[in-house]
């Protein structure tokens, strides 16, 4: 490789890796009691490939693993999900759920 091909290898390399890197960001409540037993978990993705569905499968899974950490199963008691608007909003999910015995 010459000087000018690495050049405008790293010049690219310069834009690219920044997307790719904003691209797997993903922001997450964590669980947050609400009270009489019932908990949520709110959660964000950016990415344009990424769906509100998924980022909900995403917070279902954190929920579940919440509850399997107190040896119970999980209820859902609602769920919503909203697509990533570009330029606008990330991919966003809202999970409220409770942990029940089997």
């Amino acid at each position: 490789m010459n000087q000018t091909s690495t050049k405008g290898y790293m010049k690219i390399l310069g834009y690219v890796l920044p997307i790719i890197l904003l691209a797997a960001c993903a922001r997450t409540s964590g669980v947050v009691p609400m009270g009489s037993d019932i908990y949520m978990i709110s959660r964000s993705e950016k990415g344009f490939d990424t769906t509100g569905s998924r980022v909900k499968a995403e917070a279902l899974k954190e929920a579940n693993k919440f509850c399997l950490s107190k040896n119970k199963k999980i209820e859902i008691l609602s769920s919503t999900h909203q697509d990533m608007r570009p330029f606008r909003s990330d991919a966003q999910a809202e999970v409220e759920f409770r942990c029940v015995s089997d």
